[in-house]
């Protein structure tokens, strides 16, 4: 499998392919998989599901028998572009940017999973449109839908407007902080997840290494494979101990494959951070 490494921070977000059910060893799902049993038969939203995030997180739910629902703008061009072992995905199309439909297509579910990013620099397919008026109109259907829990895939860096992909990428970084922060003000309990550059491939052979407080400077280089991505994005959706907390996730060296440096419980909320 091809092992491209992709440091655009703003296509990073998008997400395919197989997944395998080893993921997480044994020891990272005790420790970071601390939510009751009924957590299993909650539905879960994903948002994004037929970019590359997207695509490891349905094809783990679907091999641990979980019930999502999986946003796509188009069923058709998405099974086209995964192929067909992804017909069979429970599909619903929508557009993040249209609000309306939001409100009808989340309503039902528990979780959302929010992998959705923009893919050009300026334009209604742009950050400000996908990153900011995309995440907001999900955010709020969320909120009318009395989602327990919202986790959403942001980038690197993305609390500091001085960030050079700012400059590169229209103001990328800023408007996925403004997502951010519309959802710490919503109300809702939250996970927000900001990796470092994507490897396209299931999963490393480097443990997990999670960190707080943004200091991109001292992780712009790591990588994260999706399929650890994925794997962190799951763990999270409805454990307690990932309520309201940030955390920055890359690939690492000296740490087992599978397992994590920290767990979720170790981890402290936004509030305490001061929202860095």
């Amino acid at each position: 499998m091809t092992r491209g490494f992709v440091f655009n921070h703003v296509s990073r977000m998008c997400a395919m392919s197989v997944l395998l059910l080893a993921l997480i060893p044994l020891q990272a799902c005790s420790d970071n998989a601390d939510q009751s049993l009924s957590v299993t038969d909650k539905t879960i939203f994903v948002a994004g599901a037929s970019g590359r995030a997207g695509s490891y997180i349905i094809t783990q739910l679907r091999q641990e028998g979980r019930s999502f629902r999986a946003m796509t703008r188009s069923k058709i061009g998405a099974v086209e572009r995964l192929g067909v072992d992804f017909e069979d995905m429970n599909w619903v199309e929508g557009d993040a940017r249209d609000a309306a439909r939001m409100m009808e297509i989340v309503d039902g579910t528990d979780l959302i999973i929010c992998v959705i990013g923009s893919r050009e620099r300026e334009g209604p397919n742009g950050p400000e449109f996908v990153d900011w008026e995309g995440v907001r109109n999900l955010v709020d259907a969320a909120v009318a839908a009395d989602v327990e829990h919202f986790i959403l895939l942001t980038a690197l860096g993305a609390s500091d407007p001085d960030h050079p992909l700012n400059k590169a990428l229209g103001n990328a970084l800023t408007w996925r902080f403004k997502g951010e922060e519309h959802l710490r003000a919503s109300g809702l309990a939250y996970t927000i997840v900001r990796p470092v550059g994507l490897v396209h491939d299931p999963a490393s052979d480097k443990g997990i290494y999670i960190a707080q407080g943004d200091k991109w400077r001292d992780m712009f280089r790591g990588t994260i494979y999706y399929g650890d991505l994925a794997s962190i994005l799951i763990a999270a959706a409805g454990n307690p101990a990932a309520f309201n907390k940030t955390i920055e996730a890359a690939n690492r060296e000296g740490i087992t494959p599978g397992a994590w440096n920290v767990t979720f419980p170790d981890l402290v909320t936004d509030a305490e951070l001061g929202a860095e």
